[in-house]
């Protein structure tokens, strides 16, 4: 009995390590792998050891995408989450039309990165487009500008579609963290007379640690991710002003044929989400534990 059990166990356990291994722990390792050489993608490598890391730590262009890709890391933690959370308690408060606003909030996560980045880009469009227009018609011309080339606007600009397009998916990873709370915590903070902002703030929010964590992690890792947009908006314009990692990594691998150092890029990327996510389950761990 004890010897089916073990080699049912080993059934169902073997594919998937082995899945895991190929599909994941593989492409990592052959992505640190080559980023010890020199290498355009068809050229015999040349074994350079470190010195593709040496040199992304004195590459400016770097620090200045990876600052860009913090912004979006910061956003994500003002912005996306909180609203995220609004939202969410918002239709947990069983308002009237609540499944249908639900189905309204999540649609963005579904629709096109491309479809998206392009309207924005009607949106942002200097002369013509919807914003300048709005502020033009309520007597704001003074406020207009070429929201994706202006130096003060541009990495905001390009950062608020990613924004957009991932609210809903914290909207319900949190509404469904919300329907765990138990109700007899809720109705015992309220029999002793919590305000709603108590109520959210000393039983909801703590219910909801590991959600909370769930939601972090994914919105760091997506905005470390972030290539699309940029690419599609401004193209990490202008003079890199709104450049990411991501981009840079892609423009190094493929349009300077530095193969080897796009995956320094990609290796050192993958590194500073580890760090984020153990110091977010460190920050967000229960005190009793």
């Amino acid at each position: 009995m004890v010897r089916q059990r073990m080699l049912t166990l080993i059934c169902f356990i073997v594919p998937t390590l082995l899945f895991y291994i190929y599909f994941f722990l593989n492409p990592v390792i052959d992505t640190f792998y080559n980023s010890l050489f020199d290498w355009d993608g068809i050229s015999p490598k040349v074994f350079l050891f470190v010195d593709n890391y040496i040199e992304l730590f004195t590459d400016p262009i770097f620090y200045k995408s990876l600052l860009n890709t913090f912004y979006w890391v910061f956003l994500v933690l003002v912005v996306q989450i909180p609203i995220g959370f609004f939202l969410a308690y918002f239709i947990y408060q069983r308002v009237k039309g609540y499944k249908f606003l639900r189905t309204v909030y999540f649609i963005p996560v579904i629709t096109s990165s491309v479809a998206v980045s392009l309207a924005f880009s009607f949106i942002y469009e200097a002369q013509f487009g919807i914003l300048n227009s709005f502020l033009k018609l309520i007597g704001l011309d003074n406020l207009t500008t070429a929201w994706l080339q202006d130096s003060i606007t541009a990495m905001t600009a390009v950062s608020l579609p990613f924004v957009w397009n991932y609210i809903g998916l914290m909207m319900v990873i949190l509404y469904s963290g919300l329907q765990s709370v138990p109700d007899e915590l809720i109705e015992a903070a309220e029999m002793d007379g919590v305000n709603p902002l108590q109520k959210i703030v000393y039983v909801i929010l703590p219910s909801l640690r590991n959600v909370l964590v769930i939601c972090l992690v994914l919105g760091i890792s997506y905005a470390f991710k972030q290539f699309d947009y940029v690419l599609l908006l401004t193209n990490g314009g202008p003079v890199h002003l709104t450049e990411v990692t991501g981009t840079y990594m892609y423009k190094q691998g493929f349009s300077e044929s530095r193969y080897g150092y796009g995956n320094a890029i990609a290796i050192t990327m993958m590194f500073i989400v580890i760090v984020f996510t153990m110091v977010i389950n460190r920050m967000l761990q229960p005190k009793d534990i």
